[in-house]
């Protein structure tokens, strides 16, 4: 396992009723997730056109679930002017 790792995305902080997300386009999707969103289960709640980003999606293929890791997660807000769906 790699000890460092980086994602670049942009999109809204969101939810999906129950559980934190971030809505991104879907170029962002497959480039973190390298999987295509799903368009009825990914697809956003609240901005037409994006799709669900959970923290966990971050963590397939990285970390194994029955093992104890250390993480450190830098956030860089750098709002960008988006307009209103």
């Amino acid at each position: 396992m790699k000890e460092k790792y980086s994602f670049k995305f942009t999109g809204y902080p969101s939810g999906d009723h129950e559980a934190y997300c971030f809505d991104v386009c879907k170029s962002d999707y497959r480039h973190t997730t390298s999987n295509e969103p799903d368009k009825v289960f990914d697809k956003s709640c609240f901005h037409k056109g994006y799709y669900r980003l959970y923290p966990d999606d971050l963590l397939l293929g990285i970390a194994e679930q029955h093992k104890k890791y250390k993480f450190e997660i830098i956030i860089k807000v750098k709002e960008e002017r988006v307009d209103n769906q």
